[in-house]
């Protein structure tokens, strides 16, 4: 019949196939970037205290079945560079907090300060900082979670341990306060953010402040 055009079969799907396969290196990047990993440059304007934060931090995690089904308690590490005058300290922020009622728990002694992080065949023991630096009531800044019962403490580290645990490939938490023995797994993983703040603090460019 003239005047009509016979489609041959599959053609548009490889029209498509072919548009998609030029689309895709742009879509790649476009999700990449929507990710960002650098880390961010804060003033906690009370202390006059610069500090800069991780863009995502580690989360561990354990369940809890023991208590109630589909409860975990957690351990949020955040890692932070504090500038204050031109003196750097590197620290490690950890936020314990669970999903479990609080009522139904007593399982912490605050009396042990130490914090363990098992990094592949290493336990890199940590001791909270005390008195607490002022900047850890900002928990606005440190990713603290809005739940019941939560504890947050400061550990003062060195940039190699942190490029040790960043590069780690085996992560495990463990709190000397911890009454029960299970350790914590990684939840959600934060590494490539926490090698992204070791790269902006180890390069003037980075960040401006070296």
């Amino acid at each position: 019949m003239q005047g009509i055009a016979i489609r041959q079969p599959g053609s548009w799907q490889a029209a498509w196939a072919r548009i998609m396969s030029m689309a895709m290196p742009w879509l790649l990047c476009a999700c990449a970037s929507s990710a960002p990993t650098q880390p961010r440059e804060v003033l906690d304007e009370s202390s006059g205290v610069t500090l800069i934060v991780t863009q995502h931090p580690m989360v561990f995690a354990r369940p809890r079945v023991d208590v109630a089904a589909h409860t975990r308690d957690y351990v949020t590490l955040v890692a932070a560079e504090e500038d204050r005058s031109g003196k750097y300290t590197a620290w490690l922020i950890a936020h314990r907090w669970s999903t479990v009622d609080p009522r139904m728990e007593n399982t912490t002694d605050p009396a042990k300060p130490q914090l363990h992080i098992i990094a592949d065949d290493r336990d890199l023991t940590l001791t909270r900082a005390e008195p607490a630096p002022g900047f850890l009531a900002r928990s606005d800044l440190l990713f603290a979670p809005h739940a019941a019962g939560a504890q947050s403490a400061a550990y003062a580290v060195d940039e190699a341990t942190l490029r040790y645990i960043a590069s780690s490939s085996r992560l495990l938490v463990r709190a000397d306060a911890d009454a029960l023995t299970p350790a914590y797994t990684l939840w959600d993983d934060g590494r490539a953010a926490l090698q992204s703040l070791l790269s902006a603090v180890g390069s003037p460019s980075a960040v401006g402040l070296r």
